[in-house]
């Protein structure tokens, strides 16, 4: 159930990074038009943007108890954005404009984010993301029944404790 929820996580995901990716894009190539440096007007809240889809591409990737759907279905999502850009531009100049959508589509064709692709297809590669490790913590399943079925012969007691000793 972790694989489906990580990948329908990954397409939702993956759209919303092209969009931030876009949206700083966008005011960042506003301000150089200006002559503005990047920490003037809207500059650190661009920078801001970008170190945000910065930190969600090292979250879904690195961390090795996700699911390697969640950054399986980002890669899917950004290779297919990239490469419909290349082929059928006018199908994604249909879609309805949202903040972050003109710097997309400029970056899109550009093959800005193939890179990530790259990074976010890796982790499909890594054996120990499949699996959920179990935690030490507790009993197992079994050793779990084992105490309560244990044996027939009642409850038992336990020693009795010799007394400490004190020394005077």
């Amino acid at each position: 159930m972790r694989h489906f929820v990580g990948f329908l996580s990954g397409l939702i995901v993956g759209p919303v990074l092209v969009l931030m990716t876009g949206w700083a894009f966008a005011h960042l190539r506003g301000l150089y038009a200006a002559d503005m440096g990047v920490l003037q007007g809207s500059g650190p809240l661009a920078v801001a943007g970008l170190v945000g889809v910065g930190l969600l591409v090292a979250l879904s990737a690195v961390p090795a108890r996700l699911t390697p759907m969640l950054p399986l279905a980002m890669a899917l999502t950004l290779g297919a954005l990239s490469a419909v850009s290349l082929v059928r531009m006018h199908l994604l100049e249909r879609l309805p404009q949202v903040p972050g959508t003109e710097g997309a589509l400029v970056l899109l064709p550009l093959g800005v984010f193939v890179p990530l692709v790259v990074v976010l297809f890796t982790p499909v590669f890594v054996g120990g993301r499949w699996r959920r490790e179990r935690e030490s913590e507790g009993p197992t399943e079994e050793e779990y029944f084992e105490g309560l079925y244990g044996d027939d012969e009642g409850p038992t007691q336990a020693a009795p404790q010799p007394a400490a000793r004190h020394r005077a």
